[in-house]
């Protein structure tokens, strides 16, 4: 949803005309084209606009920001529903197509649906993605990350050569310190390191793996409101272990989440964590065995 969009369903719900919220600032006619993202409004205007329908700047991004994540989930959802088809590569080429008939925005993130969907095809031709690149060079050039960029590198960082992957993830706190104070950039924080860590050991570079867990836990330790980051933080401790041939320990610290769970009532992540645990306690010792789980910090996408 658009910034017009937004404003539309916001005005809707307070029950407010377009007279009424259009105000002295302009038409009713230009205010019916800013809502049908048929023209845009300066930012000063936009806040008057706002004022005019009781809504706080804060409220209003905030709406915009769950939009934003809906959009995300669809796509995932969709993306795993193709994961486990038998016509894969067709259903994916389908998708591309779909994607590419919006029109997409340079930098908005149907493009970068566009993306990552492109670069799924071309790994399994077994070809290196030029989209990858596209994305890497974006995100070198933006000074400051906020939620888009730190969106995207939990999307595409498992996708990057191993090395950048670890290069970006002090650059991904450095460069979003600035936003690092809003609950959603945080979590996604926390969600990168965990999505690093898992892309590490994928990649049997327990040394990154190591240091990920190491920052993922003074995330922690600095911002401690999210259940679901302390239970990874302690079941990636215990994937650790078993990688290093220690598995009363890597059982001790997976047992614990599992426990964790059911003082918390967290049913649907014990079941996730409870699966991942037998496959770890069985295969930990089979160095063909790979688990890769990427969370964009909206929902999983698990590669075994």
């Amino acid at each position: 949803m658009d910034f017009g969009q937004t404003f539309k369903r916001l005005r809707k719900s307070k029950g407010m005309t377009l007279k009424e919220a259009a105000g002295d600032g302009l038409s009713i006619a230009q205010l019916s084209r800013f809502e049908n993202g048929l023209s845009m409004v300066t930012v000063d205007l936009l806040y008057d606009m706002l004022i005019n329908i009781n809504t706080t700047p804060q409220e209003y991004y905030f709406l915009m920001g769950k939009d934003t994540e809906e959009k995300l989930k669809a796509f995932f959802q969709r993306v795993i529903k193709l994961d486990n088809d038998e016509e894969y590569d067709e259903e994916l080429s389908g998708l591309k197509d779909m994607i590419r008939k919006t029109n997409a925005r340079p930098y908005s993130w149907e493009q970068y649906f566009y993306y990552f969907v492109e670069s799924q095809i071309q790994v399994r031709k077994g070809k290196n993605p030029e989209s990858n690149r596209l994305v890497l060079d974006y995100l070198l050039q933006v000074d400051d990350w906020g939620e888009m960029e730190l969106r995207l590198y939990a999307f595409f960082g498992f996708m990057f050569p191993v090395e950048t992957t670890h290069f970006l993830m002090k650059t991904a706190i450095k460069k979003s310190q600035l936003y690092q104070a809003i609950p959603q950039s945080m979590k996604l924080l926390q969600t990168i390191l965990t999505n690093n860590f898992s892309t590490f050991i994928y990649h049997d570079r327990l040394d990154f793996a190591e240091e990920a867990l190491e920052l993922l836990e003074k995330e922690c330790i600095k911002n401690n409101e999210f259940v679901e980051t302390h239970l990874n933080l302690l079941f990636n401790k215990g994937i650790l272990a078993f990688k290093k041939n220690d598995p009363e320990k890597g059982k001790a610290y997976c047992e614990q989440v599992l426990s964790l769970c059911d003082i918390l009532k967290q049913v649907d992540r014990k079941k996730i964590f409870a699966n991942r645990y037998k496959a770890w306690k069985k295969e930990y010792t089979n160095p063909n065995y790979k688990e890769l789980l990427i969370e964009p910090g909206l929902v999983g996408l698990k590669l075994t």
